[in-house]
């Protein structure tokens, strides 16, 4: 399926989209062999013509010869990494998450498991690289079944066919602070007077407010932005565009009810586990082999750079490293951190640490909508900005602390690689959804006694087709009958669970 790949424009963190046939040539004449990223402002870029590509890159692709050609030319190159129009849908591999059959649904035939996610893309396959152009998301139903392509720029609305003076979509990172005009080209240039509107993406809440075209989301996802203009006649024009917000390698989310009275909230945490390591999850106590909000925030680090270490001392991208630091402001997203933590991060001179929980939030006010604010309900949030390939990442919940609260709390947990979703646990993929009891929520300064076992998550390392690496998703469950793996013990230490699954063939 599509991979994204981070590039810098202008200061601004924003991630780039790679098309499924990343390393084919599809005719234009930008494709190097590993897939030309989108910019900010979408300037507008050629349609493709459709038809079979004779090219066959200038590097990337791994090319074979068809036929026996003629005029001596040995034949016709044929890219296996393209995929085009075709008479069915396919389920296989690099053909995941397109339109094969052009018809505007994708993987309508295909099964999957409850749970997942996917980028997609609607209409002809081979323009889903082209400048303008970006997937949408589809879930997994219950059922097995892929469900509706939601949001995106896609062939079906001639994504490839924008102009200067059309809004277009941008991008950015979490946390890292969008402005808004890059996506109006020259729509703006007669304003007398402006405002802006964003919509945050299903289940994001509370969500952000911008102030003027400046907006700093708090997750991951499809923003959607409204821009309205005065002009000298006191007419109205209005045009709407997406804000597509994404981190690269590992980044999961964690939400839950925030308490409507805003007295106080519940607390649950987010656990990660070191890859490939079985040894007990760390509880109150902390564990080198469990980045929690104990040993993984700022804070823990700023005093002890060597805190945890998972991977190499010292390294360049895409090795992973522990701490890496970027001569690019914005490459360095830790610094963006929410409630203080950026600061922190910047103050220790080390870049960001791999991993992180970026956000620990204990207690917050879902009445806020400046993000700035320190009692704004952002959500805890884990990051391994270069994981590495081929090791199972494990992802647990405790809940804590019910801090005198009794409403049951139902966790959800968004998992994305490279910016891509790839799975929402908690309210679904289960038989219903998962439940806290207050119960569980244990006495004063913790002692809950229930830890969500969520799932594992490992990088498959990139190949010819796929530049970017992509990722699985297996959530844990305790039986066949999808029941939501809730370890109900005293502590989280003493115990780590099933063992990882086997890693997947290539």
């Amino acid at each position: 399926m599509g991979k994204r790949r981070w590039t810098w424009l202008g200061g601004t963190a924003v991630f780039a989209l790679l098309a499924v046939n990343a390393c084919s040539a599809s005719g234009d004449s930008d494709d190097d062999g590993a897939g030309a990223g989108n910019t900010t402002s979408n300037q507008g870029g050629g349609a493709s013509t459709g038809g079979p590509s004779s090219s066959s890159g200038d590097g990337g692709g791994l090319a074979v010869t068809v036929g026996p050609g003629s005029g001596g030319s040995g034949g016709v190159f044929m890219d296996p990494c393209d995929s085009e129009c075709g008479p069915e849908e396919l389920c296989d591999g690099i053909h995941a998450g397109l339109d094969d059959d052009c018809d505007g649904i994708v993987d309508e035939t295909c099964t999957c498991s409850a749970g997942s996610s996917q980028s997609c893309f609607k209409g002809d396959p081979s323009l889903r690289d082209d400048p303008g152009c970006f997937p949408g998301t589809q879930s997994c139903s219950e059922l097995g079944t892929w469900g509706a392509c939601n949001g995106g720029v896609h062939a079906t609305e001639m994504c490839s066919m924008g102009g200067m003076s059309e809004c277009s979509p941008i991008q950015t990172a979490p946390f890292v602070t969008a402005s808004l005009s890059g996506g109006l080209g020259t729509f703006g240039n007669d304003a007398v007077s402006e405002t802006w509107q964003v919509a945050c993406p299903t289940g994001v809440s509370p969500c952000p407010m911008s102030a003027g075209d400046q907006f700093t989301p708090q997750q991951s996802g499809e923003y959607t932005v409204t821009y309205t203009k005065t002009l000298a006649d006191t007419s109205t024009e209005q045009c709407t565009f997406p804000l597509f917000v994404g981190a690269p390698g590992l980044r999961v989310e964690l939400t839950w009810e925030w308490d409507s009275n805003q007295a106080s909230t519940v607390d649950l945490d987010l656990h990660l586990h070191r890859p490939n390591s079985t040894a007990p999850w760390g509880g109150d106590g902390g564990s080198p082999d469990d980045c929690a909000y104990d040993n993984c925030t700022a804070s823990a680090f700023v005093n002890n750079f060597s805190n945890i270490n998972w991977f190499a001392a010292n390294g360049t991208p895409p090795t992973p490293v522990n701490w890496y630091l970027s001569p690019t402001m914005e490459e360095n997203l830790c610094f963006f951190s929410p409630k203080g933590a950026g600061a922190i991060w910047q103050g220790g001179s080390q870049g960001c640490h791999n991993p992180r929980l970026d956000s620990d939030n204990v207690t917050c006010d879902p009445s806020l909508t400046d993000p700035n604010d320190f009692q704004f309900c952002n959500p805890e949030n884990t990051n391994v900005d270069y994981p590495p390939s081929n090791e199972w990442f494990r992802i647990g919940v405790h809940y804590y602390y019910n801090q005198g609260e009794t409403y049951p709390v139902h966790p959800v947990v968004k998992i994305f690689c490279n910016g891509e979703l790839k799975a929402e646990l908690g309210p679904n993929g289960y038989a219903s959804p998962v439940t806290f009891t207050s119960a569980m929520g244990g006495d004063l300064f913790g002692g809950g006694n229930a830890f969500w076992l969520v799932g594992d998550v490992l990088f498959q390392p990139p190949d010819e087709c796929s530049p970017t690496p992509n990722c699985v998703v297996e959530p844990l469950f305790f039986d066949q009958a999808n029941n939501p793996y809730i370890q109900s013990t005293q502590t989280v230490q003493g115990s780590f669970g099933p063992a990882y699954p086997p890693v997947p063939m290539p």
